[in-house]
């Protein structure tokens, strides 16, 4: 069903469910994972390689990871515990903590802020933004639903946030959008599928989902993935993982979707999954 293939990338070193995931000069960061691992490490998409990199200052589940100013920003995982990596000096700094702790969240930036969307914790429907210059985050427009196991991406200026869950018992197929010039979100596209702890990314003005858990009777892991695009306001669907995955992390690099880790069974961290799987739209 749907169009593209996947292939598979190198096993990665460390087996990690609940991940996140950012890329930034051609290396794609990759931290985090249940048990609270502290093991963080990078893989070369043209090398088809992995590194080992210095640890993770705390070993969290369900982090968020983004790339803002040449630094790999580390937030969440059950804290407000905010991280910068710098790759030249292989060296962390503590930044300021985020107003509200977050867990579940996913991170984008615009415009050289960084932004965590949803998650659970306190105030979780609140779209909390930081600004590195000032090393001071400040809380905006909170979201229409209360969103954790989101997924979000950048697209022409907007901020997407797609899908997620309320807690056992809720799956989402809706998607909203934030404007930041009026603070504001607007109702979107709903996907096809409800999905919540899967990867979302942007490839070509496109935004591509994949995988997720639905932890509504009978709990359930999705292998579908699919595309919005903005220019026909629609969803289709594009080639099938090669297994049902959820708790992945998700990057775009030079065209393709590379999705990481993960778990097959629903309302579980196991098996996990040290898979890379890329997808070629």
């Amino acid at each position: 069903m749907g169009m593209g293939s996947w292939s598979s990338g190198k096993v990665m070193p460390t087996i990690r469910t609940e991940l996140a995931v950012a890329e930034l000069d051609g290396q794609i960061y990759v931290a985090g994972g249940y048990g609270g691992t502290a093991s963080f490490e990078a893989y070369d998409p043209k090398q088809d390689s992995w590194q080992k990199l210095p640890d993770l200052p705390a070993g969290h589940d369900h982090p968020s990871l983004a790339v803002l100013g040449g630094k790999v920003y580390y937030t969440g995982g059950g804290s407000a515990d905010v991280f910068a990596y710098d790759p030249g000096a292989k060296t962390w700094m503590m930044r300021a903590p985020m107003t509200h702790a977050r867990a579940a969240a996913a991170a984008v930036v615009l415009a050289d802020k960084l932004y965590i969307v949803g998650g659970t914790g306190p105030n979780d429907q609140a779209l909390q933004r930081y600004d590195p210059s000032a090393n001071a985050w400040s809380v905006l427009a909170s979201l229409s639903t209360r969103r954790d196991h989101v997924a979000a991406v950048v697209l022409e200026g907007k901020i997407y946030a797609l899908g997620g869950r309320l807690g056992v018992g809720s799956a989402f197929d809706s998607v909203e959008s934030y404007d930041p010039a009026q603070d504001r979100w607007s109702a979107g596209t709903s996907m096809h599928d409800t999905r919540a702890g899967f990867g979302a990314v942007v490839i070509a003005g496109k935004i591509y989902v994949a995988g997720g858990e639905v932890l509504v009777q009978p709990y359930s892991v999705r292998d579908t993935a699919e595309v919005f695009d903005p220019a026909s306001n629609t969803w289709s669907y594009e080639a099938k993982l090669p297994l049902r995955l959820h708790g992945i992390g998700a990057v775009a690099f030079e065209g393709k979707m590379y999705v990481f880790g993960g778990a097959s069974m629903p309302a579980s961290a196991t098996p996990r999954m040290g898979m890379v799987n890329i997808l070629t739209p």
